[in-house]
């Protein structure tokens, strides 16, 4: 019986996480483009909107994490697929390091996708393309170097956990570039933009973050 309860308030918690998750996502995206409407002069392409959604996705997830890292018993416990308030506590330093670069990374890719927008419109932006793209070249090279740093850190999980990431991620990629450049190579589909592969690489990484969680039970309600 405590088994069934404790199981029972589990997917509870995850229905609840669910939600206030997609409430938060939609209220997100639904502010996004009120703002996107009020840039006068802009055409935002489908291209752009898709990166600015990516962008976002990964900065939704910095903010969460965050705020249960701060606030582990108010907010981290009943958001977080957690066990209890000590586990975030105990994982404060690596939960934190990992929510700051989902919020850095997510900032950076909607900037870009504005800079490049602006560009092509011809209007003044708070930083040129080029600009943007220097930062994200910044920003995933200063990723690199902590990775490299923490690599040493990592228990054997987390070691096979990031393979797994690199191999479904490198395999979606793979897939992608076969089947939409051989059908653009045959005429059948118009070729990519270029930000739509910088779209399909962090999309594909998100991916695969989920799906090798998944595959380890990680992403089982507690």
């Amino acid at each position: 019986m405590t088994m069934q309860a404790s199981a029972a308030a589990s997917w509870r918690k995850m229905a609840m996480q669910a939600i206030i998750g997609a409430i938060a996502g939609a209220g997100g995206m639904l502010a996004i483009t009120a703002l996107m409407e009020r840039q006068a002069g802009l055409d935002w392409a489908p291209s752009q909107i898709i990166l600015v959604g990516v962008g976002f996705i990964y900065a939704l997830m910095g903010l969460f994490v965050g705020l249960g890292t701060l606030a582990p018993r108010l907010f981290g416990q009943r958001m977080l697929n957690v066990a209890d308030a000590e586990e975030i506590v105990e994982e404060r330093s690596s939960m934190g390091s990992s929510a700051l670069s989902c919020l850095i990374l997510g900032a950076v890719l909607m900037l870009f996708a504005y800079a490049v927008t602006a560009d092509a419109a011809g209007a003044a932006a708070l930083v040129t393309p080029a600009t943007a793209y220097g930062i994200l070249l910044v920003v995933l090279a200063g990723f690199v170097a902590a990775s490299l740093w923490m690599w040493k850190r990592f228990d054997e999980l987390w070691r096979q956990l990031t393979f797994d990431v690199s191999a479904i991620t490198g395999n979606i990629l793979m897939l992608a570039a076969i089947v939409w450049g051989g059908a653009t190579a045959a005429g059948l589909v118009a070729g990519p933009h270029p930000l739509d592969l910088v779209s399909l690489a962090f999309g594909s990484m998100l991916l695969a973050c989920f799906v090798a969680a998944g595959r380890r039970g990680m992403m089982a309600p507690r």
